[in-house]
């Protein structure tokens, strides 16, 4: 999948070791985001609380109408389409009518959503959807989670043009593109294995003004594990979560994660 270019924000985090394992072949993502609708001048997005990690996408809302009127309108969570019979692992059910797992929570109460399925030339459009009412000059706490359509590579591929797009794309500081080259080498049973997790942000620019408050939380599996995506300003927390905060939010670019894993062969 072909992924939109990023602005020139960095963030590194590289911590040594490894792990024995092993990983499947994929190069596709699917890069999901948050709950959308048309673009609205009434109701703001207070807060947005985003956890990413390989396995789990959770966000947490609050959304408030500042109009003098409820506003009953219809939210979506696409999914982003796929192919119908995918010969990669892209770490979704292909043929469930809920291929992330999604689920949906307004102010502490699960939600039930319509999903609709459109199938053309081989390719799958799954979009969940359910009506919603926005209380005048209240705020409504929305909360969903999902699996995330997590691609990867049984061992890096980091050479020529894929080189190049990678270091852009993920932002890849010139330190850890050092230690790229000396340790995925196989011939000495050091083998790099990535993971690519995307995530739609921008949508979040279709609320009334920014995002008042922002919280971006990141987790490895591993301490020992890598990261590497576009953004500024990511603190640590522990070995294994960090977390980015801004306050009047505008997204401009969305999010591509790349966790890095080491996995030492049995010689």
């Amino acid at each position: 999948m072909k992924k939109p270019m990023l602005q020139a924000l960095s963030l590194l985090v590289c911590l040594g070791g490894a792990v024995t394992a092993s990983a499947n072949d994929s190069t596709a993502t699917l890069g999901a985001g948050g709950i959308v609708f048309d673009k609205t001048d009434a109701i703001s997005m207070d807060k947005e609380d985003l956890f990413i990690s390989e396995s789990k996408i959770r966000v947490a809302y609050q959304f408030r109408n500042t109009s003098n009127k409820d506003i009953r309108t219809r939210v979506a969570f696409p999914v982003p389409e796929f192919p119908e019979n995918s010969e990669s692992d892209v770490s979704v059910d292909e043929h469930s009518n809920n291929p992330m797992n999604f689920s949906v929570k307004v102010d502490g109460k699960p939600v039930s959503f319509d999903t609709e399925i459109k199938k053309k030339n081989g390719k799958v459009k799954v979009t969940h959807h359910w009506m919603q009412t926005f209380p005048a000059g209240k705020t409504l706490a929305v909360k969903h989670e999902y699996h995330p359509g997590t691609g990867g590579e049984a061992q890096l591929w980091f050479e020529g043009a894929e080189r190049a797009s990678k270091i852009k794309t993920y932002c890849i500081d010139p330190d850890f593109v050092k230690w790229i080259d000396k340790t995925n080498n196989p011939e000495k049973g050091s083998i790099l294995s990535p993971r690519y997790v995307d995530y739609i942000l921008t949508t979040g620019a279709n609320w009334k003004g920014p995002i008042g408050q922002f919280r971006l939380t990141l987790q490895k599996e591993k301490a020992e594990d890598k990261l590497s995506l576009c953004a500024t300003g990511t603190k640590k927390v522990d070995a294994r979560t960090f977390v980015l905060e801004k306050t009047n939010f505008t997204p401009k670019a969305d999010l591509h994660v790349m966790f890095m894993h080491q996995y030492q062969l049995e010689q």
